[in-house]
């Protein structure tokens, strides 16, 4: 079995896609990674780079490849075009893939700290792999976004797996939009479906993968006498999803959405946080800064509501109480 990785990225998250890319090049070797490159300015930094085991993609050629992906992005803004393009990213590499071999998809801001084969070895005999959000008390009400994170899907060349990766991207043209609409939302929800729709789809549990804001305070997290970093129990940590993780301002960084308002523990800070933000802005220095170049299509601008910003101020404490600042 060659375990394959994609995931897709534009300018603005160079930085973290990079980081990405090297820490799963690091505990993983022999696995290929191929990234849809989402602007221009990704796929020239990229080529001068030339990461091993990487292969990229240009947006407009995969495209041209998909011309019904160019009907969707029509009625798409900037992020929901993105989420569209997942399902036909993972479909394409399958339909390229020798029988078994597992391709997955990876979100850009995800930090690996150690070997994904419990994963792997968690998905074997099935067609499907999908991580839930294990959501802490506090964001449980959060479940209308989607009992699964596709923030990492495995799926298996194999006829299951195929088609189900072919379902997710067909129903992704037909619909994909960031917000909850009946029974879906986004690329996300829709693995729900495949969970109950398709045969042999495994939950694949592992307190340590998928460590997030929405359930970063469900396990307790540790340094261990070897100096890794372990959760829960006795399980390594495999990877970070850094989600909601932005820069408010130069040099301070909001470390959650405001959805997720679990505090964090000082490890998570000084060993997860910290190093991370401190890797991003190294990142910046090696690039001589991220890219600019204005995205490939306009996003839709929307303006807060009136009660979220007179809650704003309110909101800025909690943040601070939580511990969800940081300064590089």
């Amino acid at each position: 079995m060659k375990r394959r990785y994609c995931t897709y990225f534009d300018h603005v998250y160079l930085d973290r896609g990079l980081a990405m890319i090297r820490s799963l090049r690091r505990v993983d070797p022999e696995g290929s990674i191929s990234v849809l490159c989402l602007t221009p300015a990704v796929h020239r930094v990229l080529s001068g780079l030339g990461e091993p085991g990487v292969t990229l993609i240009p947006l407009e050629e995969f495209e041209r490849e998909n011309p019904d992906l160019l009907a969707a992005k029509e009625t798409r803004c900037l992020r929901d075009y993105y989420f569209t393009l997942t399902g036909s990213l993972v479909y394409s590499l399958l339909r390229e893939a020798q029988p078994d071999d597992v391709v997955t998809y990876l979100d850009a801001d995800l930090m690996f700290y150690s070997d994904p084969a419990p994963i792997h070895e968690a998905m074997m005999g099935a067609s499907v792999g999908v991580i839930g959000h294990r959501w802490h008390w506090w964001t449980r009400r959060l479940l209308k976004y989607g009992r699964f994170n596709v923030g990492w899907v495995s799926f298996r060349a194999d006829a299951v797996g195929t088609e189900a990766a072919r379902w997710w991207r067909d129903r992704c043209i037909e619909w994909c939009y960031g917000c909850v609409d009946g029974d879906l939302f986004a690329d996300q929800k829709y693995l729900d479906h495949i969970f109950a729709r398709f045969p042999n789809v495994v939950e694949i549990t592992h307190p340590g993968a998928n460590v997030g804001p929405w359930n970063i305070c469900r396990e307790s997290i540790r340094r261990a006498a070897d100096g890794s970093i372990i959760v829960g129990d006795n399980y390594a940590l495999i990877f970070v999803h850094f989600s909601g993780l932005k820069e408010v301002r130069p040099g301070v960084w909001l470390g959650s959405l405001p959805s997720y308002l679990g505090p964090f523990s000082s490890i998570v800070r000084s060993d997860l946080y910290e190093p991370y933000i401190g890797l991003l802005g190294d990142i910046r220095k090696e690039l001589g800064g991220l890219p600019s170049e204005p995205p490939p299509m306009l996003s839709i601008s929307v303006r807060p509501r009136l009660w979220r910003r007179l809650l704003a101020p309110l909101m800025r404490q909690a943040h601070r109480w939580a511990g969800h600042y940081f300064h590089s």
